[in-house]
């Protein structure tokens, strides 16, 4: 039966990693944890390390961690049926239509609450935001509400188009935000810069005022999502499909009238995104898929049995949806010398008695 390996002790090392180099640079990380289908053991093992606020997509996924002392931005807004259990739910929301946040003060005035919300300024990515030139009347409108609390901007690259951010966009983002700021006399708590995808510049310039970096898959996957390359110091393999061989038989390649060995596991479209995971072992490969088989070139190696269990790495569009995929099954690891890199993590390798 296919499922998936979650290796908790690599996902707290990637944390670890990613924690440490951003506390550095003064920067706050925020996991973002939408691509593992609120999975509490994920975020309870992040949250081991001190962290205490997240950024999610769904409210349904925010709402499974009410026993756990953790926060959460939403980073979509939800539907209009979903504002009350929104405000009732999530300390932050991102929002970009002013029609909406009107609403949402309605609704937090008649639950006695405040809700606070950071603006997406739609920079280059092109998805959403609000216009810069429209920031400052944004500003003024949302000052004027009584149960809003603007405590931010965010910005956000590489989601809908494949612009990786630059010097040149710190260096403007940092004079967009203080150009607001001295424009409206209000200074903003957080100023969150991106994604994952600011990771490189964060290693190579100073980010000015951007205090906050919303980081996911570069944590689950540990990939520069810039160049989809590995990330050294991170693992890349935190979490990986595994599927059953099910059937061997060898087979004729009609286009070349070669023979070779196929394999089928229990796998399919269904169940992931298959053209977005590959092989761990190098030398098979995919060779086509159907709504519940995937079929394997096993390059004539003939040490496969039925019953063997085959790895794949995942993309992360093949990694969200088989997290959310209930029908496969999760296996939870722990690594005793991955722990035990962790808890060494900050030894210096060499001190005075």
């Amino acid at each position: 039966m296919a499922r998936i390996n979650v290796n908790l002790s690599k996902i707290k090392y990637n944390t670890k990693v990613l924690q440490t180099v951003l506390e550095r640079k003064n920067i706050h990380f925020t996991p973002v944890v939408k691509c593992v289908a609120g999975d509490k053991r994920i975020v309870s093992t992040i949250e081991s390390l001190g962290i205490t606020h997240f950024a999610e997509s769904r409210l349904d996924n925010i709402e499974r961690f009410k026993d756990l002392n953790v926060t959460f931005t939403l980073l979509r807004a939800p539907s209009e049926s979903e504002f009350d259990s929104m405000i009732s739910n999530v300390e932050i929301s991102i929002q970009t239509e002013l029609g909406t946040i009107r609403k949402l003060n309605t609704i937090a005035k008649r639950l006695s609450m405040t809700h606070q919300i950071m603006l997406m300024i739609d920079w280059k990515d092109g998805r959403e935001g609000v216009l810069t030139y429209d920031m400052i009347d944004y500003v003024n409108e949302i000052q004027k509400l009584s149960h809003i609390k603007l405590v931010g901007i965010a910005f956000n690259f590489m989601c809908f188009k494949s612009l990786a951010p630059d010097e040149n966009d710190i260096f403007m983002m940092n004079q967009f935000v203080t150009a607001i700021e001295q424009e409206m006399g209000y200074k903003f708590k957080v100023v969150s810069g991106g994604n994952s995808s600011m990771l490189p510049q964060t290693m190579y310039n100073n980010l000015g005022e951007i205090n906050d970096l919303r980081i996911g898959e570069a944590l689950i996957r540990g990939v520069d999502t810039t160049t989809y390359k590995p990330i050294a110091s991170l693992y890349q393999d935190a979490i990986v499909l595994e599927a059953e061989i099910i059937e061997i038989k060898p087979r004729l390649n009609q286009g070349t009238n070669q023979s070779y060995l196929q394999a089928i596991v229990d796998i399919g479209y269904l169940d992931t995104f298959t053209d977005g995971i590959q092989p761990v072992a190098n030398e098979i490969k995919i060779i086509g898929a159907s709504s519940d088989h995937l079929m394997i070139d096993l390059n004539n190696q003939d040490h496969y049995q039925v019953g063997d269990r085959i790895q794949f790495s995942l993309n992360y569009e093949a990694l969200s949806q088989s997290m959310y995929m209930k029908n496969l099954t999760k296996t939870y690891i722990y690594d005793s010398k991955i722990q035990t890199l962790i808890e060494n993590f900050n030894t210096p390798v060499y001190s005075r008695n």
